[in-house]
């Protein structure tokens, strides 16, 4: 049999070249489908840790969005509220026309409370039955 010459380039001379995906060529089938198993399990145990880590962060941000811009009048319900265990689940301002809102669930009775706290003037229970502070315009909203 006759040798064909091949032309060589010099300076790769010896060098092999080997490709990333060659150690994956050599796992058999059913390694192969393991792994993406495993890799499947792998992304929802972090998609788990990754939402629960969100919710802690978005569940802080209310918090501090709340003791910052609960008007001083309003403030003694808020904490009394937090301290019965009530938890703040919406801040904010619909439109810069209306009043700050605050949600708190579970329900509570703003009347109620207002008696309790004896809350005075700015602090009334408006006829949405939500405490309303008229001077901050500031409100306490119970949330089911």
């Amino acid at each position: 049999m006759k040798r064909v010459n091949a032309v060589r380039n010099p300076i790769l001379h010896g060098l092999v070249h080997v490709s990333r995906l060659d150690g994956l060529l050599l796992l058999t089938p059913l390694q192969q489908e393991l792994f993406k198993i495993a890799g499947v399990i792998v992304a929802a145990i972090l998609m788990v840790i990754v939402i629960g880590w969100r919710r802690r962060s978005f569940r802080a941000h209310l918090d501090k969005a709340a003791d910052e811009e609960v008007c001083p009048h309003l403030k003694a319900a808020l904490d009394l509220l937090i301290s019965r265990g009530h938890r703040i689940v919406d801040v904010g301002q619909k439109h810069e026309e209306y009043p700050l809102e605050i949600h708190l669930a579970p329900l509570f009775d703003p009347a109620a409370l207002a008696k309790e706290l004896e809350l005075q003037p700015p602090v009334f229970v408006s006829e949405r039955n939500v405490l309303y502070c008229k001077e901050d315009w500031c409100e306490l909203h119970p949330r089911a």
